[in-house]
């Protein structure tokens, strides 16, 4: 496995590839000729370099979620002016995004519902009951702002929603 601080070490124009690195911000996209590029710095527990990365002839900028893997599969160590400094950055010609199947997405899918099952539970539970109040005439339909509901009224809902969950 390649690190940063490795990175840092290699000389100007050194070839390199074949390992994954976590993607630290993204920057900006800019268009160079026909090809497309994506500014970010990626980083390790040995440090953060940052990156060109090319990413095709049509705008398709590099986004995603911080902390995202990129897999680099060729780049080249070059000399740059970064933040005011002479420094080293990397210049990706060729990067995967791992992904994962749709077995993986759905167990992944399953584990967030199960670990938040007494929260989506719970706002069933308010759903229904704020419904069956505004029928009732017991409560106004509310109107826009964060104050709108009556303070008391939200207690009796939460007090209800706990009872239903508990039976207490």
């Amino acid at each position: 496995m390649t690190t940063i601080k490795q990175l840092l070490a290699m000389p100007i124009n050194q070839k390199t590839g074949g390992y994954d690195l976590s993607i630290k911000t993204f920057k900006k996209t800019w268009q160079v000729d026909e090809i497309w590029w994506s500014q970010c710095i990626f980083m390790d527990e040995t440090g953060e370099i940052p990156a060109d990365v090319k990413v095709g002839t049509s705008y398709n900028p590099l986004r995603g979620r911080v902390g995202e893997r990129i897999h680099i599969i060729v780049a080249e160590i070059q000399e740059a002016e970064y933040l005011g400094k002479n420094r080293k950055k990397l210049v990706v010609d060729q990067f995967s995004i791992p992904s994962i199947t749709v077995n993986e997405y759905d167990q992944a899918t399953e584990d967030w519902e199960h670990a938040h099952e007494d929260e989506i539970i719970k706002g069933k539970i308010r759903h229904g009951l704020v419904c069956a109040l505004i029928r009732a005439k017991l409560m106004d339909i509310p109107s826009a702002g964060p104050y709108s509901i009556n303070q008391n009224m939200k207690k009796f809902i939460t007090i209800v929603v706990d009872f239903i969950m508990t039976g207490e």
